[in-house]
């Protein structure tokens, strides 16, 4: 896989740099959007036509990578899906192998850029939020040191239930071919069981890192107008929070997909070692 990936690494950047123009784009607005409005106010009509084109260049740039990613990751997985298919560890192994392999391309297809674009915003967000209102960036940075710390405490739980679900669902060819309704109820059972256990984690943690948003947000809103800021400024601030408050949201679920591509890759280094597919 990583050879394959070398061989693809220029389009890679090339998507991942497309990613990159539309964040800054993106992490731009909300800062054009409150010169905008006190432009208006006074009469001129130039950050408007700043902020069209920025959101002309970023619709035209998220559109090139949508058309090339489609076809870049199309391609990786067609060769890596062959590679796969030409190990021999087992019917029911190489076939959940397979469409775990496709959660990976999936990963460097979709959730990648959004972890690239997230990061970039998160930083971002945070870089603006100092030049506008100190006491806002200093809640934000807090707010996100506690969400960090409240998804580091999860992550040996979230490996352990991954690995579980995982070693479950490479049964599950071995288990529909006894056609034993008993031993397929119990094996769905137990798929059901891991998933639960794994979403109950992520449910948790998400909802104290929405909470702590949503002060976040009320704590912006109290002392942007008690400091007596511009009005576009005010808007540009709150409109930063809420954008903040969004990459930190998306962050952890990029985290919990990819701990889970953590055990997916190593059980593909396995296959790819010629390791033998596990008794149940």
């Amino acid at each position: 896989m990583r050879q394959l990936l070398r061989r693809h690494r220029w389009r890679i950047v090339a998507s991942l740099t497309m990613v990159l123009a539309v964040t800054v784009g993106e992490v731009a607005v909300p800062y054009v959007i409150g010169r905008a409005l006190d432009g208006y106010l006074a009469g001129s009509y130039t950050w408007l036509i700043v902020l069209a084109g920025i959101g002309l260049a970023t619709m035209l740039i998220a559109t090139a990578r949508r058309l090339h990613d489609v076809r870049l990751y199309g391609r990786i997985y067609e060769e890596l899906g062959a590679s796969t298919l030409a190990r021999d560890v087992g019917l029911s192994a190489s076939t959940a192998r397979l469409n775990m392999l496709r959660e990976v391309v999936d990963f460097l297809e979709f959730t990648l850029p959004d972890v690239v674009a997230n990061l970039a915003a998160f930083v971002g967000t945070l870089i603006f939020l100092a030049g506008l209102s100190v006491p806002v960036f200093t809640a934000a940075l807090a707010m996100a040191g506690v969400i960090g710390v409240v998804y580091a405490t999860s992550t040996g739980r979230t490996l352990r239930f991954n690995r579980a679900y995982n070693d479950e669902y490479e049964r599950q060819v071995d288990v529909l071919r006894r056609n034993d309704p008993v031993l397929a109820r119990n094996h769905i059972r137990a798929l059901n069981r891991w998933n639960i256990r794994l979403s109950d984690v992520d449910t948790v943690n998400l909802a104290l890192s929405m909470t702590l948003m949503v002060a976040l947000q009320v704590f912006a809103i109290v002392s942007s107008t008690r400091a007596h800021l511009e009005s576009g400024i005010v808007l540009s601030v709150l409109l930063y929070v809420f954008d903040f408050s969004w990459s930190a949201s998306m962050l952890p679920d990029s985290w919990q997909q990819y701990l889970r591509l953590r055990d997916i890759t190593a059980r593909l280094r396995d296959l790819g070692t010629g390791a033998q597919e596990p008794t149940a």
